[in-house]
This record gives structure tokens, C-alpha cells and sequence, in this order.
């Protein structure tokens, strides 16, 4: 590599400044995971390239033992620049450096569809300055751009989860005003502290000082950036792959089902309208988030539909309005929902009576309780672009409610006193109708009787029967159990189209009259041409599967042989072809005995 690099801590100035854990303290309050889920994907989006609106982010989760462990604390230089200062930073005590017995966690956060950190990083306009070196700079707030919210805050989520609030940035883009195509930097964001007899602020910077200034930190960049990002582990963006990733150094998060979990809770409208992608990756395993597969979220993603227009309501238990304007500004769409009995029994207490509050990032900004707890109900409130501005004005850093009284609505366009009352009002309009529709709405019909009415991708297993000759009546079905161990999930295809995959396994329950059925298995994907359900064409399936044979080639209803037995579990994969990213599919398993086949 061409130049040294080395970490470089602040000393405290004479006139003071911020600290490096006023960068953390800005988030503290919801979990690590959600915070993780919340800003690191909403940088993500703020930051797609000009006409993208879908953006893919992939969470990757590592442990290093042993030697691969002692090299990259080496490459980072960690134990040689912090160990020293450990006693005077109070991170915690089960740190990287402070255990060498224990794994290192590392957690990658990488986005494609970007732009990247561009621009001078010593400007307070470029997107590195903003993202690693500013703190709650409002310039983004002030932008018309549909964004989340302040510059700076998204470092407090990602060094947050770090024991030692350390990250690294690795970032490839278009060549900028300096000529750089690619940039590296770590960032530490720690307390004040004293050190041989000096006072330190807590901020320290992995990279290049200036021979003049060296507190002044360049970042490593172009093949400097790529070689020292590949001996981290980071994955390789040389050819083209533009976006950022950051490294959490030393991470709690060893388990992605949180991560998971949280993603769900706060990016299901997004998801669900396939202008985000996230997968998560962990022990050679890769997960996707699957919101339609929760229970607790289904009756929001419910109200999302109807008050989109994508559904309409179809009885008392249902209700979709607007509201009227206020001093001219459009405000927004809203739908509720009263839930029935049987969903009731396992929703979660935390939610009922709440409605999401959404504006144009499709992050969910609060699970707002407006309503009253009985009867049990849920609601969607989807912003107009006339108010979101004044909304993300209304938002605390962490953009986790709407506050009339935020000091930064005085800085709004226009009148102040007028966003005020825009945001105090649509809250205000959310408990009133909320509370009405209580009052008036009537249950809807058992589960069993009802149709979806949203659409959704949907799951459906059925067993046929070996029927005797002349026999009318209806037999015991074999007890087989079905078991879809992921998905349905749907996944971009070619061309902005979309393809439905699914991990199935069968077997015989252990209460079947026979230990061993030869049975037939049969995939159908149809299109769905209406909200009642109602099956238009079928789309060409492909399966995949390790212990049967079963066809080469795609086709609308793909069928294999295979012996079903108790005690093992036979797994295939499926996988339909490319469809408009706007229709519903359902899958369909069916599995009959071989001597019925129809």
C-alpha cells in the first residue's frame, strides 16, 4: 500500500467540542437490533442513486477465532492503538481486546443501487462528511428529497452495536470532484477520557494524517480502499459495485432472528411493495425478512392495503378515509381494521389499538396507541407528500414519533405555527376517527369464512384422499404434515419482475396407520385474479430436491414421486418463473397416495 495508515484519537481543544459518545447518546433507548434495523436501512434509502426507489441491503454476521481473529485485529490495528487506553474508555468489559479466548463478531452492512460516499471528505456537503464525521446536521431535513431525516445520526445506530463503537466505512462510487472511485475509513466514537496526562475527546479516525495537520485524517482510497476492505472481509466492490458498506466492529449481535424481527417491525411497507430488498446471512445461512408470514402484522398490512386502494372494504369491521385538507395541504389516507376474536387470542397487547405512522420512506416512524384497547383494533396512517416535509421536521433524532412541539418546526417553509398545527392535527384527526370506528364497527366473520381481502403472496396445502370404489362418503385423509421451513417469500427476478420460492418438507406423522406411503407431489403457483382468491393462469414451477427424481424443466404443474416415511423428512425446493411484481400468487402443495393419481 502507498501510504501509512494509523489511528489518530482527538485531543480536547481549548474552545471544547462534542465528545465521541455524544454520538451514541443521540440513540439511546430502543434495542441495538432495532436501531440497527431502523437506521442503517434507512441511510440505505436515503441514499439511492437518483430514480431507484428499490434498494438492496445485506446484513452479514461473522465470527473469527483463532488466527483469522489475531490477523484482523492486526490489519485494524486495534490491540496496538487501543489496548493501552482500554482502562481510560470504559467500553465494556467483555470487549475483543479485553477477552482473547472469546469469538470476534463482526456485523457487515452492505448496500447496493447507492450512490455511495461521495464528494471531498473534508466538506460538510459530502455524503462521507455527512455520514462519518457530521453529527444531526440538518441539511437533509431541509432537503425536498424524500429522506429519513438528520445527516449523522445513523453512525450512533451502527457504533451502538459495537462493544468498542468502532466501524469501519468501505464505500465504491462514480468518480468524484477529487477523482477518488473508492474510499475506507474507521471511526471510533468513544468517551472522553484522560491518556498520558492529556485529555481526548473519544473520536479517533482509522486512516492517512496529514503530514502538516495530522489531525487532520484522509481516508484510504481506490486500490489502497480495496485491498485493505478485502483483508477485513469485507466483500469486494472493484468492479462497479456501487454503495457502502460498514463494518461493526465487535458486535452483541450474534443471533439474527432479532435483526430479523425488527426489519419486519419497521420496513413491512416498504418490503411488501418490493422497493427494498434485505437478506441476512449468518453461519452460511441466508434468512429474509417475511412479513406476511406474521400474524401480529397481517391486520396492519390489511389496513395498508385499503388505505393504498389497493383493497376496498368489505364490511363493518373495515373502514378507509382521507382527510380533508388543512389551510390547503393534503393530508393523508387512513384505514382501520377491528379485529376478530380468533386473531385476538394471539396478538400482541403492545399493538392493539395502534396505528402505524407512515410517510414516504415506508419505514413505519411509530405503532402510535391512539386507540382504545376494546374493541380490539389496528390502524395505517399514510402521509401526504404535501406534509412530509413538516413531519420529518416534527421527527426526534431517532424518527420515532410525530412531536407538535419539536423546536426544528420553527424552521419550517411557509408558517410555522401552520406545521404545527398540521402535525397536532393528524394526530388528533387518528384518535377522534379511531375512536369512532370503536364505536361503531361490528366484528368481522370467523376466520373460516372469510376471504383475504389484500393482497398478499399466500400458502396453501391440501391432501387428497385414496377414495375406494363406490364410496361416497368422506374418508380419513393420510396424516402427512407439510411444513414450509421458508417462504413463500417473493425475490426480484429479471427485468423489475418478481418469482415466488419456498422450502417445503413432508413426512408422515407419527400417528399414520402405515409407516411407509408412496405418494405423489404436486406444485401449482396460479395467479390470483381478484381479492376473493379466485385462480387465473398458473405459472411454469421449477423444483429442486435432493432424494426424489423430479422433472429438469419448468412447468405449470410439476409432479414427482416419493416415498414418505415417519421418521425423516423430505425437503425440495421450489421455485415459480418471473411475473409482474403487482400480481398475487398462491403456492400449492398437494401430495396423494400413487395409486389415486388424478
Amino acid at each position: 500500500m502507498a501510504e501509512a495508515f494509523e489511528w489518530i484519537f482527538e485531543p480536547v481543544g481549548p474552545m471544547g467540542g462534542a465528545t465521541g459518545h455524544a454520538f451514541v447518546n443521540t440513540l439511546q433507548g430502543p434495542s441495538p437490533a432495532v436501531e440497527l434495523a431502523r437506521e442503517a436501512i434507512q441511510n440505505s434509502c436515503d441514499a439511492a442513486k437518483e430514480g431507484e426507489r428499490r434498494v438492496r441491503v445485506v446484513f452479514r454476521i461473522v465470527n473469527l477465532e483463532g488466527a483469522d481473529r489475531q490477523r484482523f485485529l492486526a490489519d485494524l490495528q486495534l490491540e496496538r492503538s487501543f489496548h493501552e487506553r482500554l482502562s481510560s474508555l470504559k467500553v465494556r468489559r467483555d470487549n475483543c481486546l479485553a477477552s482473547t479466548s472469546q469469538p470476534l463478531s463482526l456485523v457487515f452492512v452492505e448496500d447496493y443501487g447507492t450512490v455511495g460516499l461521495r464528494g471531498d471528505p473534508h466538506t460538510r456537503t459530502s455524503h462521507f462528511y455527512r455520514l462519518l464525521l457530521s453529527l444531526g446536521d440538518t441539511a437533509k431535513i431541509l432537503e425536498g428529497a424524500r429522506t429519513g431525516g438528520s445527516y449523522g445520526y445513523g453512525k450512533s445506530a451502527l457504533s451502538l452495536n459495537s462493544r468498542i463503537c468502532t466501524i469501519v466505512a468501505y464505500s465504491s462510487f462514480e468518480p468524484d470532484e477529487t477523482g477518488a472511485t473508492a474510499r475506507l475509513m474507521g471511526c471510533a466514537y468513544l468517551q472522553a477520557h484522560e491518556f498520558r496526562g492529556e485529555q481526548w475527546t473519544g473520536r479517533a479516525w482509522f486512516g492517512v494524517p496529514r503530514s502538516r495537520n495530522p489531525l487532520v485524517v484522509d481516508p484510504l482510497r481506490d486500490e489502497d480502499a480495496h485491498q485493505l476492505a478485502e483483508r477485513l472481509g469485507f466483500r469486494p466492490r472493484r468492479r462497479g459495485e456501487h454503495g457502502t458498506s460498514i463494518l461493526i466492529v465487535d458486535s452483541d449481535l450474534r443471533d439474527h432472528r432479532p435483526l430479523l424481527t425488527a426489519i419486519e417491525d419497521w420496513w413491512w411497507p416498504r418490503l411488501i411493495d418490493h422497493e427494498l430488498e434485505v437478506q441476512v446471512e449468518t453461519a452460511g445461512e441466508t434468512h429474509y425478512p417475511q412479513p406476511k408470514r406474521r400474524s401480529d402484522l397481517l391486520p396492519f398490512i390489511e389496513c395498508y392495503s385499503l388505505a393504498v386502494g389497493r383493497a376496498e372494504p368489505m364490511g363493518p369491521h373495515q373502514r378507509r378515509d382521507r382527510f380533508n385538507r388543512l389551510r390547503g395541504l393534503a393530508l393523508g389516507e387512513y384505514a382501520f381494521v377491528l379485529l376478530s376474536e380468533d386473531i385476538v387470542e394471539e396478538f400482541p397487547e403492545d399493538k392493539v389499538g395502534c396505528v402505524a405512522l407512515l410517510r414516504s420512506p415506508k419505514m413505519v416512524v411509530q405503532y402510535a396507541p391512539l386507540g382504545r384497547s376494546v374493541p380490539p383494533t389496528v390502524g395505517v396512517f399514510v402521509a401526504a407528500l404535501d406534509i412530509d416535509g413538516i413531519l420529518k421536521l416534527s421527527e426526534p433524532p431517532n424518527h420515532d414519533r410525530w412531536d407538535p412541539n419539536c423546536e426544528r418546526l420553527n424552521t419550517a417553509e411557509g408558517d410555522a405555527q401552520t406545521a404545527k398545527d398540521v402535525v397536532r392535527d393528524v394526530l388528533k384527526r387518528l384518535k377522534d376517527q379511531m375512536r369512532k370506528f370503536q364505536t361503531q364497527a361490528t366484528p368481522p366473520k370467523p376466520r373460516e369464512e372469510r376471504r383475504l381481502q389484500f393482497l398478499e403472496t399466500q400458502l396453501a396445502t391440501l391432501l387428497r384422499p385414496n377414495l375406494r370404489d363406490g364410496d361416497r362418503r368422506e374418508p380419513e385423509s393420510e396424516p402427512v404434515e407439510i411444513r414450509f421451513r421458508e417462504g413463500p417469500v417473493q425475490r426480484p427476478a429479471s427485468s423489475g419482475e418478481v418469482e415466488t420460492c419456498a422450502k417445503v418438507a413432508l413426512k408422515l406423522r407419527a400417528d399414520a396407520e402405515n409407516d411407509r406411503l408412496d405418494a405423489v407431489v404436486r406444485v401449482r403457483v396460479p395467479v390470483l385474479k381478484d381479492d376473493r382468491g379466485s385462480e387465473d393462469e398458473l405459472l411454469p414451477v421449477t423444483i429442486e430436491c435432493a432424494q426424489a427424481e423430479v422433472p429438469r424443466e419448468a412447468s405449470t404443474e410439476p409432479e414427482f414421486r416419493a416415498a414418505l416415511c415417519k421418521d425423516e423428512w423430505l425437503a425440495f425446493a421450489l421455485r415459480s418463473g418471473p411475473y409482474d411484481a403487482g400480481w398475487s400468487v398462491k403456492v400449492i402443495v398437494e401430495v396423494q397416495p400413487s395409486e389415486v393419481r388424478v
